[in-house]
């Protein structure tokens, strides 16, 4: 069940995808349970929004225009201000969520299709645990 909060008070999230409907799509549901949203369409925004925003939790999608989820990744964990910052995968690709399931600086892989809650759950999961660093979500 998805309960409405004021918005910020859950924390502060941003979304890497590149598909528009998707990505508000993600945004609004985020956004409706109280989070902080800013978006990104491309991989260089994506970077340029890590440390300007300093978001609590990263959702990156791996196929990205510029800058591929696994770059921006890489951007995130050799940053001191970052390097915390839970992760979260999605992809349409099979071989993308082997890839990003294989790799423990990713908190948690979601498979496109998937539904707007999974993505609540698996960022609130992530809120929880931010503060022990290196805890990884099986999904």
């Amino acid at each position: 069940m998805v309960t409405f909060h004021p918005l910020g008070v859950q924390g502060r999230v941003l979304i890497v995808e590149d598909d528009h409907g998707a990505r508000e799509l993600l945004a609004d549901a985020l956004r409706f349970t109280g989070y902080f949203v800013r978006t990104a369409a491309d991989g260089l925004e994506g970077i340029r929004l890590l440390e300007s925003f300093e978001p609590d939790v990263v959702v990156l999608d791996l196929g990205l225009p510029v800058a591929t989820g696994f770059e921006i990744l890489h951007e995130l964990r050799n940053s001191d201000r970052t390097r915390a910052t839970p992760a979260i995968a999605i992809s349409g690709l099979e071989r993308g969520v082997e890839l990003a399931q294989g790799n423990p600086d990713f908190f948690a892989t979601l498979k496109k299709p998937f539904q707007p809650d999974a993505l609540v759950r698996a960022v609130a999961r992530a809120m929880e645990t931010k503060k022990g660093a290196g805890v990884r979500e099986e999904t």
